[in-house]
């Protein structure tokens, strides 16, 4: 059941699928973005990637970033790439903190991510 703590838009924009995503990333709403980046996993045609534009979420916990990880390792299983996308500063720190930086590398637009 979709959040009113997290909103998720899906587009195609060049070959790739892009998921924009807004609000806070916790434990009660990391299982909605992770059923979106599976479904776009299964969506896009590889060697297009998965970008998730974080530049509107506010908070991303603990749970958020496993999604992210575990998304990530499945997009490379199936030979896609996961892109992160943000300049959210919440979204920045996060990663940084958690020592995540190499594993979740970050564009910081759309555009740079689908170069």
């Amino acid at each position: 059941m979709p959040s009113d703590l997290l909103r998720i838009h899906r587009e195609l924009t060049q070959g790739a699928v892009l998921l924009r995503v807004a609000g806070d990333v916790d434990l009660s709403t990391a299982g909605q973005l992770s059923d979106e980046l599976r479904t776009a996993r299964q969506f896009v045609v590889p060697p297009a990637p998965v970008i998730a534009d974080l530049d509107e979420v506010e908070f991303l916990g603990s749970a958020g970033l496993l999604v992210l990880l575990r998304e990530s390792e499945a997009c490379q299983q199936r030979g896609v790439s996961l892109r992160i996308v943000s300049s959210s500063r919440a979204v920045l720190r996060s990663i940084s903190t958690a020592g995540l930086a190499e594993a979740l590398p970050v564009a910081p637009t759309v555009r740079e991510a689908l170069a």
